[in-house]
């Protein structure tokens, strides 16, 4: 859990190099919607020889966006004898079409066997209508601390935007 706290650090440094404080969030943000929350279903696939096994798991996540290309957003999720959370940034690099591909930055953690660290990934949103879209993640978390050199995240869900 020590090595944790250098990451974390580092992710606050990065959120507020982002932040800006004559950006005026209402104006530049009127024309799309800001938060989203959904449910999320998937496979975790620990790698190194730890004392983790492959196992699917079932989460929640919610989000804001603070521009058109960069969100920030929470995870909970729940595998058999323990529980994953994580905190991530999302950068939209190619717009809003309806397929809306993006890279993930952030951190994650596992309780039980504690498997903590930076976690970095890729995925797509698939917009079915203005609010309602698919979701596709595959993302990596090196571990920092525990017994997993990597885990690795693969999933899908449902997200509603408002």
């Amino acid at each position: 859990m020590r090595r944790f706290f250098p990451v974390a650090a580092f992710m606050v440094a990065a959120a507020s190099a982002f932040a800006d404080a004559a950006f005026d969030y209402d104006e530049a943000c009127a024309d799309f919607d800001r938060f989203y929350a959904g449910a999320t279903a998937g496979a975790v696939l620990p790698q190194g020889g730890g004392r983790m096994s492959a196992r699917a798991f079932a989460g929640v996540r919610a989000g804001v966006y603070v521009t058109e290309a960069w969100a920030f957003e929470g995870e909970a999720a729940a595998v058999d004898d323990r529980t994953g959370f994580a905190a991530k940034a999302l950068w939209h690099w190619w717009g809003y079409e309806r397929l809306d591909p993006f890279f993930t930055f952030g951190a994650r953690g596992w309780t039980h066997h504690g498997q903590v660290g930076p976690a970095g990934g890729f995925g797509a949103y698939y917009h079915m209508t203005e609010s309602l879209s698919l979701r596709f993640d595959a993302d990596a978390t090196l571990g920092l601390d525990g017994d997993e050199a990597m885990v690795c995240v693969l999933a899908a869900g449902l997200h509603f935007s408002f």
